[in-house]
């Protein structure tokens, strides 16, 4: 085990030194960082500091289902805005990749709390959050949960909307209200830790326990979007790619409908974009950059 992190931190790190991309900027400061959660798990990241020794923004960067710090969108968005004087912090989120997931959608809430002190640790204020896909669920549901003072502001990219009617959606009422009663079944029978193979459609197929399922899906679950936007009180912007066939477009509407009174939320939808904004990074850089600076301006 200790090989293949070995191997996997060589792999960061030459990706990071020797890959770079067209956003890249040798300026800017760049740290492979090793965060602790409250709870004792240990969380990889990236951190870009731009040169500048004036006090920066910040930005924390959470990954959706089966992503990490440093592909797809993490490949270019926190360079692209390092690149324009914000501090960046992309983690690895505890389940993150195809690993098998074992654990409560409410331990996410620990993962960003530890990314969001290590911001505050560097002296970067105000901090926004950034989620894109399933990560968009997880940091409102983190403001919802904390209500965070430090946190100004999130973006939110691709969200897929209540993680139960995405199945819904994808396989039908019948087979995703019978998967669900049997996970629930493996958690009142005390096998809530069994293993259960998950189809996930056009996601592939992966391992979840039955606890993790009926914390994601469930009707308690503190997962559902919805309700957390309506219990944020800082301003919000959605982007969302038209040609997203993952996620519905529809969902930044329903978002922001969901919204409490007076909360600021802007919706931005990019015509041919997919769910990765593949070929339409340079509007999601501008459009994330337009959003933040106007968020810092008097």
């Amino acid at each position: 085990m200790r090989f293949v992190k070995l191997c996997i931190s060589l792999s960061i790190m030459f990706y990071l030194v020797l890959c770079p991309t067209a956003w890249a900027d040798e300026s800017a400061e760049i740290e492979l960082v090793q965060l602790t959660t409250s709870d004792g798990i240990k969380l990889t990241g990236v951190l870009r500091r731009p040169s500048s020794s004036l006090k920066q923004a910040g930005v924390v960067l959470i990954h959706g289902y089966s992503g990490n710090f440093y592909s797809s969108i993490m490949e270019f968005l926190p360079q692209a805005l390092t690149d324009r004087n914000f501090c960046t912090l992309a983690i690895n989120m505890r389940d993150h990749d195809r690993i098998p997931k074992k654990n409560l959608f409410e331990d996410n809430r620990h993962d960003i709390a530890a990314a969001v002190d290590e911001m505050q640790r560097h002296g970067c204020s105000p901090i926004f959050l950034y989620g894109h896909s399933m990560g968009t669920n997880r940091v409102l549901y983190y403001q919802a949960a904390t209500e965070d003072p430090r946190i100004a502001g999130m973006i939110l990219t691709g969200p897929p909307g209540n993680l139960y009617e995405w199945n819904v959606r994808i396989f039908g009422q019948d087979a995703a209200a019978q998967l669900l009663r049997r996970a629930q079944d493996f958690k009142t029978a005390g096998k809530g830790n069994e293993w259960m193979l998950i189809n996930l459609g056009p996601l592939g197929k992966t391992l979840y326990t039955a606890n993790h399922l009926v914390s994601l899906r469930g009707p308690e679950t503190v997962s559902d979007p919805y309700k957390n936007i309506g219990r944020v009180s800082i301003p919000v912007l959605i982007v969302h790619g038209l040609a997203d066939r993952l996620a519905e477009p529809v969902v930044a509407d329903r978002l922001s409908s969901h919204a409490g009174a007076g909360i600021k939320v802007k919706i931005v939808k990019i015509a041919g974009a997919g769910h990765g904004f593949r070929g339409h990074q340079q509007e999601l850089a501008d459009t994330t950059y337009n959003w933040l600076h106007k968020q810092l301006t008097p």
